[in-house]
This record gives structure tokens, sequence and C-alpha cells, in this order.
């Protein structure tokens, strides 16, 4: 049989208060024996699963957070890429610039300006950018972590090689000599 709604109410005050007791460095033996667990490993597992229910609804409130930037970033593409695809024609001082070499039926055509779709490329670039991180397309960066012990670690390696080095070259020259 189901629980009712005031059993599941008091369900959840009583762990929402074994959490925030837990919190505050109390014992699993004290909780129980506070709020009426039949043994420490009843407040234990209550307490843990309070707070995987809680884990659970905040991976559902990021993946709906994240679907959510990802509709906004659809929105923004497409507005980009309206910009991208659009014919753009450069004004001077107000006035349109025809490009004089275009001439056509005694008319030249008005001078293209690339500076839109440079920078609507720009913000696509930006947008896909964005995107990859949301949804963790980009490969993870790799960094090489240097400590004082690799350091010294590798000044002694090259120290004996060195003088392994010397020595050799030592037992050569007297072997020359001799």
């Amino acid at each position: 049989m189901p629980a009712s709604r005031a059993q599941r109410a008091q369900v959840a005050k009583r762990r929402a208060e074994a959490v925030a007791m837990r919190m505050a460095g109390a014992s699993f033996q004290d909780i129980a024996d506070k709020l009426g667990y039949n043994s420490r490993g009843a407040a234990c597992q209550d307490i843990n699963r309070a707070l995987e229910a809680n884990l659970a609804e905040q991976r559902t409130a990021v993946e709906v957070h994240r679907e959510t930037e990802l509709q906004r970033l659809d929105i923004l593409w497409a507005d980009a890429w309206a910009v991208l695809k659009r014919e753009h024609i450069t004004v001077s001082h107000g006035k349109v610039v025809y490009d004089e070499r275009t001439l056509a039926d005694g008319e030249a055509k008005p001078l293209l300006d690339d500076g839109p779709v440079l920078q609507a490329i720009s913000t696509l670039l930006k947008i896909q950018e964005r995107r990859a991180k949301y949804l963790g397309l980009d490969a993870p960066t790799k960094v090489e972590a240097i400590t004082i012990d690799s350091l010294d670690a590798e000044i002694a390696r090259l120290a004996a090689e060195l003088g392994a080095d010397e020595v050799g070259a030592a037992a050569d020259a007297s072997g020359a000599e001799g």
C-alpha cells in the first residue's frame, strides 16, 4: 500500500533533520536515537537515500539548464547564419559606395562589404565553441605537472649520464697513452 501524502511529508521532514544533523557532525547513532530510527544503520541508509535523491534532482536540473542553453545557442546560430548569408553593401558617410569596375548597363554595382560576414563567421565559431563545451565534445587538455622531485630526479639522471661520459672519456684517453 503506497504511503499517504502525510506519511511522505513526515519521512521527508525526518530525512531533512537527519541530513542537517549529519552535516552538523552528529554520529549516525546520535541521529538514530534522536529521530527514532531502529538502528544507526537505518539512519545511515535514510541519509544516503536523501542525498542520492538530492543528487538526482541536481542532475535533472543541470540537464534542463543545459538543454535550455543549447536551445538559446540554436537561436543565436540561426540569427548569425542569416547575417552571414545576407548581402551587405558598403556605406560611407551615409552613402552607398559603388564599384566602378562593375559597370553593367552604364551603372556600377554597390561594393560588397565583407566586414559583417567576417563578424558573423567569428560569432558562429564562438557559438560552436560554446556548444562543444556544453556537450563535452572537446578533447581534454593534457597537462604535465612538473614537481621539485621530478626536477631533482632528472638532474640526478643527467649528472649520472654526464659522469659516465667523463669516466669513459678518461678511460679512452688513458688507453690511448699506454
